[in-house]
């Protein structure tokens, strides 16, 4: 929803309305604010009345703050106390902008958290520039955390007076279901944690469209909205709810889970008296009502009177969003009245919508005190955290999860010291899942050996088990282990989100509960069952595979014995063994030289840290759709070069994964024999690239050079040139890439202190820029020190210093940096803040 910003000042302040405004543009274009001060009130107007009426109707109050603004009894007497009214009735957020220095402190103002940083003012930044965009960050996070209070909206409905909804709707709406703890509020409301999910709109094109789903609140129509079990449909249609509240819309929620009647007009009658004081049937069609339908898969009426049903609903009006089960999508064609509705579906939790939830969570009871650096570096911490639990969606990212997680890494609290807490994080959800079941506590034990055999058994078999091997399955495990009654087992898990019979196959629901089980096995069996040694070697041999892999990483998380790491170094050490490692020194790249000279110097963009993360975020969300596509569409047997550079890049993540989650418990020998040969591996490969480059750099420029002249019309000595640069580009990019997601994968900010000494071992130009990203990345400032010692040691190497300022930049981008460190950063490496227009502070005022 976008909010509406008012902003309050002394109009011989001016200049600094107009300023912030400008800095504004992009909250406005984004349409997360409108915004209204006293120069928009039209000659004629009685300009008490509209001041009144736009204050009255904020979201957020902005005061500029200044002696001017203090002394004036109008400010002071009628706008900051309606204000601070507001504030304490919930419907608005009152945030002083000091831009002039002045006593605000004595004022009834102070005990509200003023911006910019420290409540310096504007006025005393030496770059005021960096003031305003240190308010407009503050401002962003202020909008994504700050919802209005539900109850007092009930006084701004256009409808009448005397209709209110009900307490008892209102407890509803705020209600998480699920009961979370935090350790700065004692109560979790849903208002506090809601992000809107994304939809995926079913429009039988190849292109697919995902849509933010507060769509359904601004686009009137009729939609029809699936999803998984605990996938948000009812959340969804709360937030829908209230949203339509604050846009004068009557919403009724119909729940249809066992409806045995067709009679719309007796539901929507109950739903009115329960949900609304004052409003009936007759009443609400004098009103604009969204109508909003739970759980259509498990109503109880046949063809026919479901038919009718929808019939009515049609009837009453034009605006209703239905939720479903995913699967109920199938039956749905075949129903009539679906027919003319929008479809979509939920989906999971993406990196955008992960941070902003994570956000959310991390400013919970402190969204007025906690400080940028603080927040982004906590955000990116849970979300490299939640990043690694989900990996590829082997863990679904359902907000419930995701909230889980966050709990659980906020509590830290591990059991069993024999698993990692990424483990124990499976485990814990797995357990929520048979407590959810109703599994007794002297039967959990007999469940997860039954899911661990079973697991095996399905991965001995390659796949889901059909009739005859889960009777094979039964008879097995009856003979092995004391008596159970299998299809009771699996009928009672299949309830949850545990196991799933489709199409009579026999599977896991999600990736992580099968690769959890699997490797539990293996970690118990190694040493005294050949077979599951065997299995360890295949998974070994072929972890290019997704699957494999995973299983490797869940194996570590079960043990910490030393021939999980000797297995995995000796394979590492076999990748390209045939390279040595790329220092990245001067010798091997002098070839790119000419081109390093020609890329235009680097500059840090005056930007909003919100929306460089943002950006960085949506870009992931849409590289992870298109990879997705990739795979489901590649059945292609790899090539054993496509092989080795697979098992390169996922055995780097799994040497680090065992970095990071055992360092406390891994002896620092083995954990610096993990890093190195993980770094190692990576950098053979990128020695093994760089050759391979330079031996075919005539072929690759021949074919761009070809694909260029085929839409240009330029001369052939000016192609040449495009082409070459092409080539140099594309080679710089991968350079730069690999030593990043070198980096990315071994780095850990727990196991810090093992890249340093792998760097004091090393005369390596490639290890110096790695251990230094893995310094930005992982410990998330800026040590000068540190730094500085790098510059000086890339100096005199292009490509290196290159890719050291660009890392060095992102970080800028990605985390607050104060205009002093950047002013080091410019002396450093020669890196120009570009600042932004200066507003001209003198321009006169129009009052």
């Amino acid at each position: 929803m976008t909010q509406k910003v008012f902003i309050s000042y002394s109009h011989i302040d001016e200049p600094f309305r107009q300023e912030l405004e400008d800095h504004l543009a992009m909250l406005k274009r984004d349409n997360l604010i409108s915004v209204w001060h006293d120069r928009k009130i039209d000659g004629g107007d009685n300009w008490k009345n509209e001041i009144d009426k736009n204050l009255d109707s904020a979201d957020i109050i902005l005061f500029l703050i200044s002696s001017k603004f203090l002394a004036s009894d109008y400010c002071m007497d009628v706008e900051v106390a309606r204000a601070i009214e507001k504030e304490e009735e919930g419907t608005g957020r009152l945030i002083p902008i000091i831009i002039r220095p002045v006593d605000w402190q004595a004022s009834q103002l102070s005990k509200f958290q003023a911006f910019p940083k420290d409540a310096l003012a504007i006025t005393k930044w030496e770059n005021q520039d960096e003031a305003w965009v240190d308010v407009t960050q503050r401002l962003r996070r202020v909008l994504a955390d700050f919802v209005p209070n539900t109850v007092p909206v009930q006084s701004q409905l256009d409808l009448s007076n005397d209709i209110k909804v009900s307490n008892s709707t209102l407890d509803w709406l705020n209600s998480t279901e699920i009961s979370f703890s935090h350790r700065h509020v004692d109560l979790v409301k849903l208002s506090h944690i809601f992000v809107w999910p994304d939809l995926l709109l079913d429009q039988d094109v190849k292109d697919i469209e995902i849509i933010d789903s507060k769509k359904l609140v601004s686009q009137k129509g009729r939609y029809f909205i699936t999803g998984e079990e605990q996938q948000g449909k009812t959340t969804l249609l709360k937030a829908i709810y209230k949203e339509a509240l604050l846009g004068s819309i009557v919403p009724i929620y119909i729940d249809v889970k066992n409806l045995k009647s067709s009679d719309l007009n007796k539901m929507l009658e109950k739903a009115l008296n329960s949900q609304y004081e004052n409003l009936d049937l007759n009443k609400s069609q004098d009103f604009e009502v969204i109508l909003l339908i739970d759980n259509l898969d498990e109503n109880g009426l046949n063809r026919k009177g479901l038919n009718r049903f929808l019939e009515s609903v049609e009837e009453y009006c034009d605006w209703v969003v239905i939720t479903a089960h995913e699967s109920y999508s199938l039956m749905a064609s075949d129903i009539t009245y679906l027919a003319e509705y929008k479809e979509a579906e939920i989906q999971g939790l993406g990196h955008y919508k992960r941070e902003e939830i994570a956000r959310k969570w991390i400013s919970l009871g402190q969204e007025e005190t906690i400080e940028d650096k603080e927040l982004y570096k906590r955000c990116e911490e849970i979300s490299a955290y939640l990043n690694s639990i989900i990996r590829k969606n082997i863990l679904p990212p359902k907000p419930i999860y995701i909230l889980m997680l966050m709990q659980m890494h906020e509590a830290s609290t591990k059991q069993n010291l024999d698993m990692t807490s990424h483990g124990h994080c499976y485990q814990k959800l797995i357990y929520q899942d048979l407590e959810k079941a109703k599994v007794k506590s002297a039967e959990i034990e007999k469940y997860m050996n039954f899911l661990t055999e079973l697991a095996w058994t399905i991965f001995s078999n390659e796949g889901p088990l059909n009739l005859h091997f889960k009777e094979e399955f039964f008879k097995q495990y009856n003979n092995t282990f004391m008596q159970v009654d299998g299809n009771r087992l699996i009928a009672t898990l299949s309830h949850v989100p545990i196991l799933k019979e489709s199409d009579g196959l026999l599977s896991f629901s999600y990736p992580y509960i099968y690769y959890f089980f699997t490797a539990k096995k293996i970690a118990e069996g190694y040493q005294t069952k050949p077979e599951v040694k065997d299995a360890f070697e295949k998974l070994l041999a072929g972890f290019h595979r997704e699957d494999y892999s995973n299983i490797l990483v869940f194996i570590t998380h079960h043990s910490k014995e030393k021939w999980v790491t000797d297995e995995i170094n000796n394979v590492l050490s076999g990748l390209f063994k045939e390279q040595t490692e790329s220092k990245l020194n001067n010798e091997q790249l002098s070839f790119m030289d000419d081109f390093l000279s020609q890329i235009p110097q680097l500059i840090i963009q005056t930007k909003s840290i919100q929306e460089s993360r943002d950006e960085r975020n949506k870009r992931l969300d849409k590289l992870s759709r298109e990879n997705a596509d990739d795979e489901r569409e590649n059945d292609d047997v790899p090539s054993d070069i496509l092989v080795s550079i697979n098992k390169t890049f996922k055995g780097m993540e799994i040497s680090g994964q065992i970095l990071k989650s055992r360092h406390a418990t891994l002896e620092k020998s083995i954990l610096l024999t993990l890093a190195e040969n993980g770094t190692s591996t990576g950098l053979r490969f990128l020695d093994y690239f760089i050759s391979i480059s330079d031996s075919t750099k005539t072929e690759v420029i021949n074919i761009v050079l070809s694909l260029l002249s085929e839409s240009s019309d330029i001369s052939n000595s000016e192609l040449e040139d495009q082409a070459k640069k092409a080539y140099y580009h594309l080679v710089y990019s991968v350079i730069n890439g690999v030593v990043r997601k070198i980096a990315s994968s071994v780095g850990s900010r727990e196991a810090y202190e093992i890249y340093v000494e792998l760097e004091q071992k090393s005369d390596s130009p490639a290890i110096t820029l790695i251990k230094q990203a893995i310094d930005l990345q992982f410990n998330r400032n800026i040590d000068f020190v540190e730094l500085e010692r790098t510059n000086l040691k890339l100096k005199s190497n292009p490509v290196c210093q290159h890719i050291l300022k660009e890392i060095v930049v992102q970080h800028v981008y990605m985390f607050p940096t104060d205009y002093k460190e950047k002013q080091r950063l410019e002396e450093l490496f020669g890196l120009p803040v570009k600042r932004q227009r200066l507003f001209d502070s003198n321009k006169r005022g129009k009052g």
